[in-house]
């Protein structure tokens, strides 16, 4: 696959769309909103497309069992984990690593709300990159 750079800035702008929708224009955003933002960003470009996709999907899923539980004292961090080793056949042990400690990161520097809000704009621009690329044929 070769780097393309319309397509990594494309990508950003489908994370920064998706994070306003959120919490209104990046320009106002706080500090932890923009380190949540650039960590995104960065862990997409390790981990790759594929690879980021599965770890949007299993961050989503992981919001979706903290939601159910019973104890509300669970950190996202400990679903994140769980999910995270469902799909280590997909990632790879380092890989699984590398992202559950990024987003553990974001869980301790943003609020509850906060961090359930960019998990889901992440997983949504995702969404909308594949998406995109499919529709040109990419």
């Amino acid at each position: 696959m070769t780097y393309d750079p319309l397509d990594e800035m494309f990508r950003r702008i489908d994370l920064t769309q998706a994070m306003e929708a959120q919490f209104g224009t990046s320009r106002t955003w706080s500090l932890h909103l923009r380190a949540a933002h650039a960590q995104l960003e960065q862990l997409r470009r390790l981990l790759g497309d594929t690879h980021y996709e599965t770890f949007t999907v299993s961050a989503v899923e992981a919001v979706r069992r903290r939601a159910e539980s019973q104890d509300p004292r669970d950190l996202h961090g400990q679903y994140l984990g769980r999910e995270l080793i469902r799909q280590e056949q997909t990632f790879g042990e380092d890989a699984a690593q590398v992202a559950w400690g990024i987003a553990f990161g974001l869980s301790v520097l943003l609020d509850d709300e906060q961090y359930e809000k960019v998990i889901t704009a992440a997983a949504a621009a995702c969404r909308n990159s594949v998406a995109g690329l499919s529709e040109t044929g990419a």
